[in-house]
């Protein structure tokens, strides 16, 4: 004879306690301390007790928010400098995960509301108090231009997800490009199309931030790879420095320049009087787009963003809110755009 299963009303005998509170604490309410949600989960575990996902589902969707709405709302936190500045980056791959964002929750039938974090006199508490009043319970935080990002928001009333690979506190599930992966992605096309020499070319912070994965990736791939010789990389502490660039170039002589910028390292060498791709050839490692004229990896901004929102919604859904014990990281491919700044070198070892 089958075994009756256990409810959450057994769970609330046992412990002496109502069936609404093991159900906040199922939920990860932060209306219940921390230890009476981990003595109620603990307990359900020990009785057996499982939450039916698709009774969850539908008992989510008819209970009313603290500001009801048609729709849950995301927020969407710009990071960046200006109120503005995400949604208008001059750099395609912000750009895109914005809009890969925004699509996705249309998609899973949420909404999107687009908060900025500099707001003057916007306090990250009084964020928080804003967020909690409209009933939004998710948050993706957006790329930052900063090397580190310092956020005391109310961690415990949200879930949360952030793109991108600044050093954040705190740490939190996130959602990233494979920078390893790209590089050597880069480095191996290069090869093929019969480059001896590629140069990487870095600003410093971005090195750092992406924790020094772009060089790791090039090196290793290089290794694989008969007759290639990675010249030493090229770290920029001001893109703009062309007389650093210049001595680089001339010292090292790259028949190719991979760029972790979009088109630093093309104007520098456009400035130099370089015919590119004919002297000497350049690839992105952040190209704008597909079936464009720059050279290099497409990180595929839009992808990022739909996994971010994937990533966040599976949180909210699971009422996984709070700082992470364990935060996981989802990296994205990118995919190469041949473009018009590197050609087929015949002779090998010259571009």
């Amino acid at each position: 004879m089958k075994a009756k299963p256990v409810t959450m009303r057994d769970v609330a005998r046992r412990l002496g306690v109502s069936q609404s509170t093991v159900s906040l604490a199922l939920n990860n309410s932060p209306l219940l301390p921390p230890t009476t949600r981990e003595t109620v989960k603990r307990v359900a575990g020990e009785l057996g007790y499982r939450v039916h996902p698709y009774v969850s589902a539908l008992m989510r969707s008819r209970r009313p928010s603290r500001a009801p709405v048609s729709r849950p709302v995301l927020a969407l936190i710009n990071t960046l400098p200006a109120r503005t500045a995400w949604r208008n980056s001059s750099t395609g791959n912000l750009k895109y995960m914005l809009l890969g964002a925004e699509r996705q929750a249309l998609e899973r039938n949420y909404q999107t509301c687009e908060f900025w974090l500099h707001e003057p006199e916007l306090s990250h508490e009084r964020l928080s108090d804003i967020l909690r009043a409209r009933g939004i319970v998710g948050m993706l935080i957006g790329p930052s231009s900063d090397l580190y990002l310092d956020l005391k928001l109310k961690w415990e009333f949200f879930s949360a997800v952030r793109l991108g690979s600044t050093r954040f506190t705190p740490a939190l599930h996130r959602v990233v490009n494979d920078h390893f992966v790209t590089a050597g992605l880069a480095v191996r096309q290069c090869f093929e199309l019969g480059y001896r020499r590629p140069g990487l070319v870095i600003r410093t912070a971005l090195s750092v931030g992406h924790e020094r994965r772009w060089e790791a990736g090039a090196e290793m791939a290089a290794r694989d790879l008969p007759g290639l010789s990675l010249v030493p990389t090229l770290l920029m502490d001001d893109e703009s420095d062309a007389r650093q660039f210049s001595r680089w170039y001339h010292q090292y002589r790259p028949d190719v320049m991979l760029d972790g910028s979009e088109r630093t390292a093309l104007r520098h060498a456009r400035s130099m009087g370089l015919k590119v791709p004919l002297e000497v050839g350049v690839a992105s490692l952040s190209a704008p787009q597909l079936g464009g004229d720059l050279s290099g990896t497409y990180q595929h901004g839009e992808a990022m963003g739909v996994a971010a929102t994937n990533l966040l919604i599976s949180l909210i859904e699971r009422h996984e809110t709070g700082i992470p014990a364990l935060p996981v990281t989802q990296s994205t491919g990118s995919i190469w755009n041949p473009g018009t700044t590197v050609r087929t070198v015949w002779s090998s070892g010259a571009a």
